[in-house]
């Protein structure tokens, strides 16, 4: 009864649209959408640091590679 409980439970996907990628320093991050609780002072997609105005996510090389901006992107 317990492993049928198990069994039943998962994890809802979340799928966002990738406004803009970016390498930092060896690594990857996907921009989705803005970031309502952003910063005044935050910096801009192409400078050095993070863009506190969208929503961000690291990802591997590989999947940085297999996704352009626009393309839908789940976890």
């Amino acid at each position: 009864m317990i492993l049928f409980f198990c069994l039943s439970c998962h994890k809802e996907k979340e799928c966002e649209l990738i406004q803009n990628k970016e390498e930092i320093r060896g690594s990857y991050y996907f921009y989705f959408r803005p970031n309502f609780y952003a910063t005044p002072q935050s910096n801009s997609i192409s400078g050095g640091g993070f863009n506190t105005e969208y929503v961000s996510g690291k990802v591997s090389k590989a999947i940085y590679d297999d996704y352009e901006i626009g393309d839908e992107y789940c976890f």
